[in-house]
């Protein structure tokens, strides 16, 4: 049993390492999740300072959590305009890499872990990799001070493709893993559950993110309200899941998007001024509670890893295989808008996988805690955070120069 004076000396040595990697990050370039994870490493499976087991016991409702705080971020980030402008180009990047990434990861997979997995646990595998929004806006911003190219262009539409990738994977990842756990149900009845799950979510999320932009420009003026947010958001996808079975992911992205955007809605019906939501200081507040989550998901991450040799090659293998398929999307992408040099490397080199993944990750544990039907499912947490740190690393120190020689070679040429 841990002890309560060792759990707050974690809190307390979490948060501070979590704002100093914040500040490592300007001299350094490492992100935080480098640090973090690393410092879970070095309590856990190195020093044997913390038991993993009261933590993987602990997982099931730390992956909800989290879950639940990274798509009511990625909708409160939404801006309604900007998601209009950029959607009829994002849309088709983000569905053709994701899904060139589940079938070439799910069978490259196979090949090398069909000991371990079956091919529908290999595709599921293939489903946990998404682009992450935060590590995306690293890796143009590194680009844009080493090469000093315009990105605005690309920008919002690389951004809008990892948030629309997150909420895909996540929707997924859970379709997959009840096709696994309900053997009965077949594809054609998944996805018409997920059909189902998108008519319900678009209604229940669209009208409870109205319904609460209404209660919150009521309540401008009292204290609390964020807090008071944060409880709607657990009982959106709580509802949600309990009418209908993975619907929660989906829900709560229409209510975010609605919370944050509902004036620009109400304007069209001439009742902006009665509706105002004061969307600055959600963020802002939101942010603090992400960075504590994410601050503890990655040390979390960290304390119960179990390495192996053949998680290791398993992890760097699949890294090798998003690459591919990033190319080859680029490939079909370009043939499909006509990209300029700049967007086609920015595109094909930006490619980076964080805390959505992770979480993910942890998700088959969640359903299948007795391991009936996942019975390696250690594997997947091992191989995602391989995967992750692989491309962070790239994604910050690598690809900016990259692109920026080919940039570079190309103007002189």
């Amino acid at each position: 049993m841990i002890a309560g004076a060792e759990i707050l000396l974690l809190f307390v040595f979490t948060v501070f390492l979590g704002y100093l990697s914040e500040l490592f990050y300007d001299k350094t370039r490492v992100p935080d999740i480098i640090w973090l994870i690393f410092f879970g490493i070095f309590l856990g499976p190195v020093l044997h300072l913390y038991d993993p087991s009261p933590f993987i016991r602990a997982s099931p409702i730390m992956s909800i959590i989290a879950l639940c705080i990274i798509v009511f971020d990625a909708g409160i980030h939404m801006d309604f305009n900007v998601f209009l402008k950029s959607f009829p180009r994002s849309l088709p990047l983000t569905f053709l890499y994701y899904f060139l990434t589940i079938i070439i990861v799910g069978i490259t997979s196979y090949m090398f872990m069909h000991n371990y997995l079956s091919l529908l646990e290999c595709i599921l595998l293939g489903a946990m990799f998404s682009n992450n929004a935060v590590t995306v806006s690293a890796v143009l911003r590194n680009l844009e001070s080493s090469s000093n190219v315009d990105l605005n262009n690309i920008r919002n539409i690389l951004l809008l493709e990892s948030i629309l990738s997150d909420s895909i994977a996540f929707i997924t990842v859970i379709t997959i893993i009840r096709l696994i756990i309900t053997p009965y149900m077949s594809i054609i009845e998944g996805f018409e559950n997920v059909f189902l799950s998108f008519i319900f979510s678009l209604s229940f999320g669209s009208l409870g993110g109205i319904l609460w932009s209404f209660i919150l420009n009521k309540l401008s003026h009292r204290k609390f309200n964020y807090i008071l947010t944060m409880a709607m958001v657990f009982f959106v996808y709580v509802f949600s899941e309990e009418l209908v079975e993975g619907s929660g992911v989906l829900s709560l992205l229409f209510y975010a998007l609605l919370i944050v955007n509902s004036d620009t809605l109400f304007e069209k019906f001439g009742l902006k001024d009665h509706f105002i939501v004061d969307s600055k200081h959600l963020r802002e507040f939101h942010e603090e509670m992400t960075f504590l989550l994410k601050s503890f998901f990655f040390v979390f991450v960290g304390l119960i890893m179990q390495f192996s040799f053949e998680h290791v090659f398993f992890g760097l293998i699949v890294s090798l295989v998003m690459f591919g398929s990033r190319v080859l999307c680029t490939i079909i992408y370009d043939f499909m808008f006509k990209l300029n040099h700049v967007e086609k490397f920015a595109i094909m080199y930006t490619f980076t996988n964080g805390l959505s993944t992770l979480v993910m990750s942890r998700l088959p544990s969640v359903y299948d805690p007795n391991k009936l039907f996942f019975r390696n499912s250690e594997i997947y947490t091992n191989i995602c955070f391989i995967t992750v740190f692989v491309t962070v690393l790239l994604g910050i120190f690598i690809v900016p120069y990259m692109i920026s020689r080919n940039i570079k070679s190309i103007n002189k040429g």
